[in-house]
């Protein structure tokens, strides 16, 4: 016995003809490899700050500015290398002959007051340093 079934309209099942969507997707990956920028290992690049050949440097070249502000001779003052100053007017006339380019540090002493250290710090500011910094005593 044969059942008939009336014959209804057989439903197409769409097929998504992938052979173009890989097609598009190899161009895409061909198209990135070749406009993609290759970057030279990090132990092959040049280092960004360069050293400076120097002949005949001087020995100023080398050493920081620093202004001290401490106690010497039992008596609070200024030293900037070889040079001792008791005022900060004094102070102010021989930081106007340094370079200021580089800046200069401050270090003040736990032995003398807070007043010393700020004079210090105004005196670097009066003689046209931008660049000033303060260093804690150790």
């Amino acid at each position: 016995m044969r059942i008939n079934v009336p014959n209804r309209q057989r439903r197409s099942t769409g097929r998504l003809e992938i052979t173009s969507l890989i097609d598009v997707i190899f161009l895409l990956l061909i198209f990135f490899l070749v406009s993609a920028r290759q970057q030279p290992p990090e132990s092959e690049l040049a280092p960004a700050l360069q050293a400076e050949r120097v002949q005949g440097g001087r020995s100023a070249d080398l050493q920081p500015q620093i202004v001290e502000a401490t106690l010497i001779d039992n008596q609070p003052g200024f030293r900037l290398g070889q040079n001792v100053v008791r005022e900060r007017e004094s102070l102010v006339v021989l930081l106007a002959d340094l370079p200021k380019e580089d800046g200069v540090f401050v270090r003040a002493s736990n032995l003398i007051t807070t007043e010393w250290a700020i004079a210090a710090l105004q005196a670097c500011e009066d003689a046209g340093f931008d660049k000033v910094t303060y260093v804690p005593a150790e």
